[in-house]
């Protein structure tokens, strides 16, 4: 990040617009990923949080990825079909 004159640092928001999610490139990235989780997708694509819950309810109901988990914070998807 960078500083002006003033200290500031730049604020740096992320997406808001939900990538494909029939494109290889989302797909093997999710693919690659340990645990799928809504953190995770927001940092890989550099989307919102809020964002990333929704495309992972997206790819749910399209039956890509499925819930495995919740605790109190945290939700945790796999893709479908592996172990």
């Amino acid at each position: 990040m960078s500083t002006q004159n003033t200290g500031r640092r730049e604020k740096i928001v992320g997406g808001v617009d939900i990538p494909d999610l029939t494109s290889k490139e989302t797909l093997g990235a999710l693919r690659g990923m340990k645990a799928i989780t809504p953190t995770a997708v927001a940092i890989r694509f550099n989307l919102k949080v809020s964002v990333a819950k929704r495309m992972l309810i997206d790819l749910e109901s399209k039956g890509v990825v499925e819930f495995v988990i919740r605790s109190t914070n945290l939700k945790v998807y796999k893709m479908v079909g592996e172990a």
